[in-house]
């Protein structure tokens, strides 16, 4: 127990130690350093022409329990289509859900159970702020 105002001294100390003086920051500020040039990219020798994707739910775009929309334009295969357009890439035609409710829908509604009229299929999982 006695060790224990030693420890917490020691950690204060080195706290204070860590701290950079505004000398330093203002250092930066007269000095920045260059900004870094980027390079444009090409393809080199790859032929990005044409672009398959294949895989699991991930692959689809599948998040929040459900396959929708803005989910599949945020896919990895679309953002990786998206970068390879940029080097002389194909186009990348990918089926799209109808809406970003998710769920299983016939004719724009949820499917039923007749016997209790839950939802069969629920919609997509999302943060929902309740008003009072």
């Amino acid at each position: 127990m006695k060790n224990i105002k030693y420890l917490w001294l020691l950690a204060v100390a080195l706290g204070l130690t860590a701290c950079n003086d505004e000398s330093d920051f203002e250092d930066m500020l007269d000095n920045p350093e260059p900004a870094a040039e980027l390079e444009v990219a090409t393809a080199g020798s790859a032929n990005f022409s044409t672009f398959v994707s294949l895989g699991n739910s991930l692959t689809a775009g599948y998040a929040d329990g459900a396959l929708y929309k803005i989910a599949q334009e945020n896919s990895m295969p679309s953002i990786m289509a998206e970068q390879f357009a940029k080097v002389g890439g194909g186009a990348f035609t990918q089926p799209l859900m109808e809406d970003n409710i998710g769920g299983l829908l016939a004719g724009g509604s949820p499917l039923l159970n007749p016997m209790t009229g839950a939802n069969l299929f629920p919609p997509r999982l999302y943060l929902g702020f309740i008003r009072s």
